[in-house]
């Protein structure tokens, strides 16, 4: 097992950031001024996946809106800091609150605000289109770029890692063959 992997086996949170990660980047306006977003929907069933298994999720982002925090809601986030430019702070607070070291959490960024967090955690992730400073300390860059589904290629890789992701696929077959949903 290489150093990646055994620190892989070892989280049991996500922290994300939302914008360049979660989405593509781009900032989209309404008539009125507002801001929305558009999300990945493969990152949120990655999510489902990992929640059989006990993971959580977190968000900190620098900026705020109300589709974030509907969106934390939605996939059941344990935390959600928003308009946050300390996300090494958060990350420890949210440790804290979870009662787990930052060794077993993993966070995912994009640009140089990401890089407090990433150099504290037992996982670093940047995604494929991040600066490449931020790329450069990172454990692990993704093959996806942002809000293309890089979420919910960390998630697989820390299944994998931890020996978890043909049970997780079994059991969302299951639980969704039950239920007639697929």
């Amino acid at each position: 097992m290489s150093e990646l992997e055994q620190r892989m086996s070892r989280i049991k949170l996500i922290v994300s950031d939302v914008d360049g990660v979660l989405t593509d980047g781009k900032m989209w306006y309404d008539g009125e001024g507002r801001p929305f977003r558009a999300f990945y929907a493969r990152d949120g069933l990655g999510l489902a996946l990992w929640r059989y298994v006990g993971g959580k999720m977190a968000f900190v982002t620098g900026l705020g809106s109300p589709a974030v925090e509907t969106l934390a809601k939605q996939w059941k986030c344990c935390a959600c800091f928003t308009n946050t430019r300390d996300k090494a702070t958060a990350c420890r607070k949210i440790a804290e609150q979870e009662g787990l070291s930052l060794e077993e959490i993993a966070f995912i960024g994009d640009d140089i605000i990401d890089m407090n967090a990433m150099d504290i955690v037992g996982v670093s992730v940047a995604v494929k289109d991040a600066l490449e400073e931020v790329r450069s300390a990172a454990h692990y860059v993704t093959v996806a770029p942002g809000g293309h589904g890089a979420l919910r290629e960390l998630v697989h890789r820390l299944l994998m890692a931890q020996g978890k992701l043909e049970y997780c696929i079994q059991r969302y077959r299951e639980d969704h063959a039950a239920s007639g949903h697929q």
